[in-house]
């Protein structure tokens, strides 16, 4: 089954780097979660800064843990901080995320500049797992919660998720209220349900891939039979579960995702990076999320239309 699970970017210094392993254990139970050290998170000869500004467009939500890791002399005062690229880098994902995606996990003898002041954020002592995981709770809620919702994204999906449904989906569900029944071989269908089928990726041409999977399982092109023109749509007509008769369709719009991809990432080779892969994994999660969105709208679209993946 597709992994609905959102992706975290976890963020720390050095120092940092053991608690924060923590805090990817505590967190793996809501999300797939990435530390900054691990393997294929950095795109080579790039800056560390240009790699944050694409990180942006490739994970769902970023976490960075605030350790006590230097000593500074203001106002007269030696007070513990965070190191500041840490800072820096949650400040960046906050610009661009948002508050509701970007969060900050404190130690708690750790000063924070001024611009945090009032703004709730879990502390957590260094040596104490359960006082990690308490903070770590906290924000998962606030993951499930904003990750249920349909956020539009760098990319096209939220969009196209939305096109799809208005343009086909409802039209077939309302088709399907007032269709005729079709006999095939004999047998009367005059029941029927939608079938929304999602690619386990992105490689290929989606159109022909479609093609594909229609004539392995031998699927039957029809319309269904009403007063207006309904668009052709792909049928499985099995006499043991008539009435009932199964559309499929797979939608071709997803074609247009790897074209932004290109353009976004100014791609100049063939092939997949682990990044790109990512970000296709995490731009058909949407697509789905949104779709079965607009699906639970509607009462009748809900009892008719299923969202499977490829099989």
């Amino acid at each position: 089954m597709t992994d609905l699970k959102p992706k975290i970017f976890i963020g720390s210094s050095t120092d940092g780097y053991d608690t924060a392993k923590k805090v990817k254990d505590f967190l793996s139970v809501a999300a797939d979660c990435y530390l900054w050290q691990d393997s294929d998170v950095w795109e080579p000869n790039m800056s560390t800064f240009d790699n944050l500004l694409r990180m942006v467009g490739f994970f769902d939500f970023g976490v960075f843990v605030a350790t006590a890791d230097d000593l500074t002399f203001t106002n007269e005062t030696i007070v513990t901080e965070s190191r500041d690229n840490v800072i820096v880098e949650m400040s960046l994902f906050l610009g661009a995320m948002g508050r509701d995606k970007s969060f900050l996990l404190v130690e708690d003898r750790v000063k924070l500049p001024s611009d945090f002041n009032g703004i709730y954020m879990p502390r957590f002592k260094v040596k104490d797992d359960n006082s990690i995981k308490a903070a770590c709770d906290a924000y998962a809620r606030k993951i499930d919660e904003h990750y249920a919702l349909g956020h539009l994204s760098l990319y096209p999906t939220t969009v196209l998720a939305i096109s799809y449904y208005n343009n086909f989906v409802a039209g077939q569900v309302q088709g399907a209220q007032n269709a005729q029944a079709m006999e095939i071989d004999g047998v009367k269908y005059s029941d029927f349900s939608l079938n929304v089928v999602l690619p386990n990726d992105l490689k290929g041409a989606i159109g022909e891939r479609a093609v594909v999977f229609y004539k392995k399982h031998n699927f039957i092109e029809n319309s269904l039979q009403t007063p207006g023109r309904m668009k052709p749509v792909k049928f499985q007509f099995d006499p043991g579960k008539a009435p009932l008769a199964m559309m499929y369709d797979m939608p071709t719009t997803l074609s247009g995702i790897e074209d932004s991809l290109a353009l976004i990432l100014q791609k100049g080779f063939y092939g997949r990076t682990k990044i790109q892969e990512l970000i296709e994994q995490k731009e058909l999660n949407n697509f789905r999320r949104v779709l079965q969105m607009k699906i639970d709208e509607s009462p009748l679209a809900k009892a008719m239309v299923t969202i499977m993946d490829e099989f």
